[in-house]
């Protein structure tokens, strides 16, 4: 009888610890809710990027969804110190926060110049992080040639300039003390990061125009900067500038130090990134760079079918990552992009022995040509096409009007475009710019410095006269029908 009550009360006791355990579990997975107010946003959307599991994710971000009433609640995972920036889409930054809490109150203003205020945080973290984004403006600004904060812009000496970074490196360490141990070794890494940008930005600058032995000592010089750096720390990917940085070091050890790896012939920038990641970083920082290798190639559109064996090779370094999801996601993009069929109705028409683009034009006597001049690397000109469909339709019901495109893309890039043009099923003809008529297309349609802004539409006439020389987008397709009616009436 005594053994059995033991055993009933061992059973409890364990019982009892794994409820414990599991409540535990459940504490350490909560969810963070930020929510607040937003205002000034002039039409614009706010995006938000956020850390994955301990590590920055600058490569990707999703949209605030705000509420009629200017009102919006933020739910994401909850990690020991989230890390959340939010940005004013296609104008500027309004501020980031690093918290420890679960619910905060975050209002946005896009109009004030600190465009993020924080309530119901810790002081210490929301002081540090106007801190650091401060310190993150300086160093675009830097890059920009907008402002200079540590007066190296001008400084070819490279040891000058690391004296003056590591300087302000530990004074900033000063005002990051008050914050427990861990999260201070992470703050004191973001610094080191946001200022080895710094630096990069002036190793590549003067790399440029510098003799042999100026660009030595600048290499010599940027080894010191990486020891100092350590971009390989288990705090490193925190940073917001972890990504830039790491990308930035395998461009210096391939284009300017010129380091040659036998297994890639093809010098292809993604491949030879990921080569750089597994054989220079390890852990954690190894695990954060492969990763936003994929986003990135998801958030700038690239679709380099070189991605998708490399992430194969990830998974099986990674195969439980937080980061996951998000590969998984990126890498369904490429696939979907690359595989895309062309249909009947995207043309290329052969051009390789046309000598002007006038002559382009002129195969098109007798109808109305609406002429798209674009680039693959132009999101806003991707962005566009989300509205042809309509435009499409409206053409189909005229034989008098031909939708031309003309992408401006190089050589290089000449799979790429036609890969684009059937991914968006840009139904009409499709040229792209041959150096014959390079420097008419920029005279005729560019500005007074012959500077070219795409998307750029073009009416021409029957005749082949420009008769609208910046018409309307398919966006505004009431306004470009009524220019293109305008333009079919023309004898």
């Amino acid at each position: 009888m005594i053994a059995e009550n033991i055993m009933k009360n061992k059973k409890k006791l364990l019982g009892a610890m794994a409820l414990a355990c599991l409540l535990i579990a459940c504490v350490d997975n909560r969810e963070i809710e930020i929510s607040g107010m937003v205002r000034n946003l002039d039409g614009k959307q706010i995006v938000y990027f956020q850390s994955v599991d301990g590590m920055f994710n600058s490569q990707s971000f999703d949209t605030l969804k705000i509420h009629p009433d200017s009102t919006y609640t933020l739910t994401l995972p909850a990690e020991q110190y989230k890390r959340v920036r939010f940005v004013l889409k296609g104008n500027r930054e309004l501020g980031s926060l690093i918290t420890g809490k679960r619910k905060l109150v975050v209002n946005l203003d896009g109009a004030a110049e600190n465009g993020i205020d924080v309530k119901g945080g810790d002081e210490k973290e929301m002081e540090i992080s106007t801190i650091l984004d401060r310190l993150n403006r300086d160093v675009w600004n830097l890059r920009a040639r907008r402002g200079d904060r540590w007066s190296i812009a001008d400084d070819t000496v490279a040891t000058s300039v690391i004296a003056k970074l590591k300087a302000d490196a530990l004074a900033m360490d000063e005002k990051m003390k008050g914050v427990d141990e861990d999260l201070y070794k992470k703050l004191k890494q973001d610094v080191r990061l946001q200022l080895m940008l710094a630096f990069q930005n002036q190793l590549l600058g003067v790399n440029w125009k510098c003799s042999e032995a100026t660009k030595q000592q600048w290499l010599e010089a940027w080894e010191q900067m990486k020891d100092f750096c350590a971009d390989d720390d288990i705090d490193s990917p925190f940073s917001m500038a972890f990504y830039d940085v790491v990308a930035y070091n395998a461009g210096i050890n391939y284009f300017v130090k010129g380091e040659q790896i036998s297994e890639i012939d093809d010098k292809d920038p993604d491949k030879l990134s990921f080569y750089d990641y597994e054989h220079h970083l390890n852990g954690r920082s190894r695990e954060a760079a492969m990763a936003q290798l994929f986003l990135q190639d998801e958030m700038a559109e690239r679709n380099n079918p070189a991605i998708i064996p490399l992430a194969e090779r990830f998974r099986e370094l990674y195969p439980q990552s937080a980061w996951m999801p998000l590969v998984d996601r990126a890498v369904a993009k490429n696939r979907a992009f690359n595989e895309t069929k062309m249909s009947d109705h995207i043309h290329f028409p052969d051009i390789e022995n046309v000598k002007t683009f006038n002559e382009v034009i002129d195969r098109y006597k007798g109808k109305v040509v609406l002429l798209d001049i674009w680039a693959t690397w132009c999101g806003s000109c991707r962005d566009a096409f989300a509205y042809v469909k309509p435009l499409q339709e409206y053409v189909k019901q005229r034989d008098d009007i031909v939708l031309l495109y003309l992408s401006i893309d190089r050589q290089k890039d000449d799979a790429k475009w036609r890969k684009m043009a059937a991914f968006y099923d840009l139904a009409g003809d499709h040229v792209r710019i041959q150096d014959a008529f390079h420097d008419e297309i920029y005279k005729t349609f560019g500005d007074e410095r012959e500077t070219l802004y795409i998307p750029r539409y073009v009416i021409f006439d029957k005749n082949g006269k420009i008769c609208c020389s910046v018409a309307a987008s398919p966006e505004n397709l009431a306004m470009l029908k009524s220019q293109l009616e305008e333009a079919a009436r023309v004898k």
